[in-house]
């Protein structure tokens, strides 16, 4: 009778049953929370990071330019705060460039790739910043990031006398998420640009999220989708994009995914097979977009110079965003 009664106390896995689904779901509960929380720390850790310097404070001087050094170009966001791009500049370049860096980095820790890009290019180069990449005190988003990318190329015509229409924008991994944003503000502007190179990025960053984390509500939860299909679909100017098989921080198939959702008809797919998402792009590479770029800008001449198309829109002279006086 004992034994009996000692085993209507002990609890059977059908009474633990509720309890343990009470406790998964706290806990998925949890994470997703979590994940909401650290959102802006998982999208953007470089402005986390701790800052590393260039090492010298020149700053540019566009009335006297150092041909092929970098220095530092201060211009105004939106809301009035200073940001200090990085810029190679040239004499005589043969395009200007606006490149637009990762989450991970900082444009004062890309000198040397600045250098590079404009040495191989024969271009002007700036590589611009992001609020809160250099400064504490701002929580940057996918709108301020965009934002500051239209900051940064209509300071970059103002100093070299190039319309914004006619800068070649470059954007890697999450900066082509913000190069895509920034197309999508000069098209509804009236300006929209004429080549564009992207360099492993994402059809988006809720796809990329949502298949890591494909057990997670990711495309209820993220608040920086950067929906770069979404946002390129209405170009038609020039695409250069590449990317690696190795890559597993943005994997090839979210780069080609973008790739194939752009109508545009001037686009070109480069596939690097060793190139993993933190690997230093080779100078053989790196050429080889620009040549693929200049066939796709002479191409889309010719068919520009066969007669107007309606839908083409008429470019508007940028409003100037005028530097920050050293």
């Amino acid at each position: 009778m004992q034994f009996q009664a000692s085993r209507e106390l002990r609890p059977t896995w059908k009474r633990q049953l509720p309890r343990l689904a009470i406790l998964l779901a706290v806990s998925y509960a949890a994470i997703c929370i979590a994940l909401v929380c650290m959102e802006t720390r998982l999208v953007f850790p470089g402005a986390y990071m701790e800052h590393r310097g260039p090492g010298e404070v020149t700053r540019f001087n566009s009335a006297h330019p150092i041909d092929g050094e970098v220095t530092s170009l201060a211009y105004h966001a939106e809301d009035g705060a200073k940001l200090l791009g990085r810029i190679a500049a040239r004499q005589h370049p043969d395009r200007v460039i606006l490149f637009l860096h990762g989450n991970g980095i900082r444009a004062a820790d890309l000198d040397p790739w600045t250098r590079r890009l404009s040495d191989t290019a024969n271009a002007t180069v700036l590589t611009a910043e992001y609020r809160g990449f250099q400064q504490k005190g701002f929580t940057p988003t996918e709108a301020s990031t965009i934002a500051d990318a239209v900051s940064a190329i209509d300071a970059l015509s103002n100093v070299t006398g190039v319309t914004a229409a006619n800068i070649t924008i470059y954007g890697r991994s999450i900066g082509g998420g913000i190069a895509a944003g920034l197309v999508a503000a000069m098209q509804e502007r009236g300006d929209p640009p004429k080549s564009l190179i992207l360099d492993r990025t994402f059809d988006s960053a809720m796809q990329v999220g949502a298949d890591r984390y494909f057990w997670l509500p990711v495309r209820w939860l993220i608040r920086n989708p950067y929906d770069s299909s979404e946002r390129l679909r209405n170009f038609r100017g020039n695409v250069v994009s590449s990317h690696g098989p190795p890559d597993q921080i943005v994997p090839m198939k979210n780069g080609r995914a973008l790739f194939d959702s752009l109508t545009t008809a001037h686009k070109t797919w480069i596939e690097v097979p060793d190139l993993s998402h933190n690997d230093r792009m080779s100078d053989e590479t790196l050429r080889q977009e620009f040549e693929a770029l200049r066939t796709l800008e002479e191409q889309s001449s010719d068919v520009q110079a066969l007669g107007p198309s309606a839908n083409r829109p008429v470019p508007n002279e940028p409003v100037p965003n005028e530097p920050v006086p050293e």
